[in-house]
């Protein structure tokens, strides 16, 4: 457990400082424009089956997003053996949303 909230803490630690990766949306947000997101927190509650994002636009404005109940568990469990040398855990929160409907863009830059 300790290893977890330590693993947890360097991710929103750290993220800001990597946050390379973007979400470009299909179509602006106005007013004001809003053409991109980054995440800026993820949270996993496995007791719970609660997963938690937070994007941020250019604008500063956050829009949260989450996951409950078996689809949480199941996102957590794809995050966690998930070979992020590959495709970033941020790629992959971006495309998760967009997956499922959530957000419409693609997702560009590098970590």
């Amino acid at each position: 457990m300790t290893t977890i909230r330590v693993l947890l803490m360097l991710v929103v630690l750290c993220v800001p400082v990597w946050a390379a990766e973007q979400l470009d949306l299909a179509a602006p947000i106005t007013p004001p424009s809003t053409t991109t997101y980054k995440v800026i927190f993820l949270s996993m509650q496995w007791p719970q089956g609660e997963v938690s994002i937070t994007l941020a636009d250019e604008n500063g404005k956050t829009t949260g997003y989450s996951y409950n109940g078996p689809e949480a568990t199941s996102l957590m469990q794809m995050l966690n053996t998930a070979n992020l040398s590959v495709k970033s855990l941020q790629r992959r929160i971006l495309e998760k949303l967009v997956n499922d409907g959530k957000l419409t863009g693609t997702v560009s830059g590098t970590p």
